[in-house]
């Protein structure tokens, strides 16, 4: 599809996966100015691709010729069991901003996974992006929750803590361990139980057993610090067991600060956790979604 009048020599079409190097130029290019820093290198973008279910060949891009100067990267799946469309990156070269690039993008690939059964659009934005929060409500976005980044360069107020009784040890594949008892809410996309799986040769997960049953565990990247997931039993809380299995991500950082990515607001006992452990506020998101 060719945009109109002033923006005629644009066009938009489906990515391919043989563009690779110029996708990864285009997206890292697009976020060169972003609010935080997400300088991706190929690998930590070919990685970003797995972790959230993108397929190139079905993510929009507008092209001027042949440069890519505006894409949205596109994951597929479920999401609360609903076909889902889930938005892993919308970005634009910062000189064709304001051209109605994004809008053009959205508006030409949308009728088209509705053809194929796709029910929502799913994505995060972070709350001070004013503009793209105005041109997602105008498609149809509604904002579910707020999400939070938090971020500590090491763990403090927890030197007390220690569950004795408790035995820390990784947790294989075969082993097949309820963690959605452990829940108080639901990760995000990029958290999920099947965002885990994806990605599960780049994450280690440690569990906290107790006469042999798993009463917490954690996910996280290895030696990144970026914790995915951590939950404990109601029944075993407040025994410093979050707390030990924290210091395994820890440990494993090879240095790095320590990232808490997209925690809900709205639990705030898990919010308190992290604070007192260290970790501050760097931005929130809003999670926003459009039934198609």
């Amino acid at each position: 599809m060719r945009l109109t009048n002033e923006n005629s020599h644009f066009e938009c079409r489906f990515l391919r996966a043989d563009q690779f190097s110029a996708i990864h130029k285009a997206f890292v290019g697009g976020f060169a100015d972003y609010i935080i820093k997400f300088e991706l290198t190929e690998r930590q973008f070919q990685n970003h691709i797995l972790l959230n279910a993108v397929d190139l060949d079905r993510s929009a891009g507008c092209f001027e010729g042949k440069k890519p100067v505006g894409l949205s990267l596109n994951g597929f799946g479920k999401w609360e069991g609903k076909p889902t469309v889930y938005d892993a990156g919308t970005a634009v070269l910062p000189e064709y901003r304001r051209r109605g690039i994004s809008r053009a993008m959205f508006d030409w690939m949308i009728p088209m996974f509705v053809d194929e059964g796709f029910e929502q659009f799913l994505l995060e934005v972070i709350t001070s992006n004013d503009p793209a929060i105005r041109l997602y409500e105008q498609l149809g976005f509604r904002t579910q929750r707020e999400l939070l980044l938090l971020e500590a360069d090491s763990l403090s107020g927890c030197k007390d803590e220690f569950a004795p009784d408790v035995e820390i040890r990784e947790i294989h594949r075969h082993e097949n361990i309820p963690f959605e008892l452990f829940w108080d809410g639901k990760p995000s996309w990029q958290n999920s139980i099947q965002a885990v799986e994806r990605s599960i040769q780049m994450k280690r997960v440690f569990g906290a057993f107790m006469d042999r049953d798993c009463v917490g565990y954690i996910v996280f990247s290895g030696g990144m610090g970026r914790l995915a997931q951590l939950a404990v039993h109601r029944e075993h809380r407040r025994k410093g067991i979050a707390t030990r299995l924290l210091r395994e991500m820890g440990e494993d950082a090879n240095g790095q600060n320590l990232q808490v990515i997209n925690l809900d607001e709205s639990m705030t006992e898990a919010v308190v956790f992290f604070q007192n452990r260290g970790f501050k506020k760097v931005l929130g998101q809003y999670e926003m979604l459009m039934e198609m």
